[in-house]
């Protein structure tokens, strides 16, 4: 299971460090990748046989997910761009705006469902069912440990003697 588990991992990581420009932006979502697998992993149960069907799909499923997003920020930075230029909008675009933003959601959330209704051979229901609120989950649970990290740094500060300042 450790051994599926690392491959996982580095493939992620090598499919990331090449799609990727930046490297601390890298570096950040290698990461995440990385946690992501874990706490998927640890969260679902996975067995070895599981997750060797389950990450790729996953994977397939993410970059499906992350070509609609960018959809909707080219959506976003056009209209951005209008509003900066000073042009006038009207009823109709904002309408066509709307219409078009509905449409992506709408299609994020039945790829959602399909994904997790075609893991039917991969995953059992209770797992299927512990995924549905999986990122939410997890990104809850980021931002308490972000929390704190930044109580414990407060703390830390306020042992020394340091005041909060402009440089701190």
């Amino acid at each position: 299971m450790k051994h599926i588990i690392l491959l996982i991992m580095g493939a992620l990581l090598i499919s990331n460090s090449i799609a990727q420009e930046d490297k601390k932006k890298d570096r950040r979502s290698e990461k995440m990748e990385m946690m992501t697998v874990w706490k998927l992993t640890e969260h679902l149960k996975l067995t070895e046989e599981q997750a060797e069907k389950f990450f790729p799909r996953m994977r397939s499923h993410k970059e499906k997910l992350a070509e609609i997003q960018k959809e909707h920020k080219q959506l976003m930075e056009s209209m951005h761009e209008k509003i900066e230029r000073g042009d006038e909008i009207n009823n109709k675009e904002i309408k066509s705006q709307l219409k078009t933003i509905a449409e992506l959601e709408n299609k994020k959330l039945d790829l959602q469902e399909k994904f997790i209704l075609d893991l039917e051979g991969v995953l059992n229901n209770a797992q299927r069912a512990k995924l549905i609120g999986f990122d939410r989950r997890l990104k809850q649970e980021i931002k308490d440990q972000m929390k704190e990290y930044r109580k414990e740094k407060k703390r830390s500060h306020e042992k020394r003697g340091r005041k909060k300042g402009f440089w701190n």
